[in-house]
Parts: C-alpha cells; sequence; structure tokens
C-alpha cells in the first residue's frame, strides 16, 4: 500500500500553488500600475499661463509666524536653554496666566 503513493506527489502541489500565487501578484502588481497611470481629467495650469490666458494670479495667504509656544520662547530667551520638561511646564504655567486653556480656573 506505500508502494501506491507517489513521494512527489506534495511536490506537484507546492509548485501548483507557488505558480499559482506568482500569478495573483503579477495581476495586482498590472493593476496597481493601471492605477498611477491614471491621469486626472482635469488640467492643473501654472500661474504664469493663467495670467497668459486672462486669469488673476492667485493671492497668497498670511498665514499666523507661529504657535503659541514660539510666543512664549521669544518672550524671554532663556526658556530655549531649559531642558524640554522644564519648559513645557513653563509654557502650561504661561498658558494658564495667558488664559490660553480650555478649562477655567476657579
Amino acid at each position: 500500500m506505500l508502494a501506491l503513493i507517489d513521494p512527489s506527489y506534495p511536490i506537484y502541489i507546492g509548485v501548483f500553488l507557488l505558480i499559482l500565487i506568482l500569478i495573483l501578484l503579477l495581476r495586482i502588481n498590472n493593476r496597481l500600475a493601471q492605477l498611477t497611470n491614471i491621469t486626472p481629467r482635469t488640467k492643473k495650469i501654472s500661474v504664469a499661463e493663467s495670467v497668459k490666458f486672462g486669469g488673476e494670479p492667485a493671492e497668497e495667504i498670511d498665514a499666523p509666524s507661529g504657535t503659541h509656544f514660539d510666543e512664549f520662547l521669544h518672550e524671554d530667551p532663556t526658556r530655549q536653554a531649559l531642558p524640554k520638561k522644564e519648559q513645557f511646564k513653563a509654557f502650561r504655567k504661561w498658558r494658564a496666566d495667558k488664559g490660553l486653556n480650555w478649562t477655567q480656573k476657579d
């Protein structure tokens, strides 16, 4: 009965599964390549082209120059030399003194 079992049979299954996985990976790679090659339907034009065609150049938005933490550090330059833990402790106190915290002080 042991002579009826072909010892190379599991190898065929393994090779078949590896080839199947390879084919699936190639299909996935092909679909991803197609997705990356899709061009948007609207063409983005530069500001120079917009002005050339009679459009107005976009205005730049003035963003705030810094955060509250930057303001805190610039008020007293010696705070920059403090360790981070001490900086944040002083910053929390500074925020509470300025009323910038979410919670109310009782």
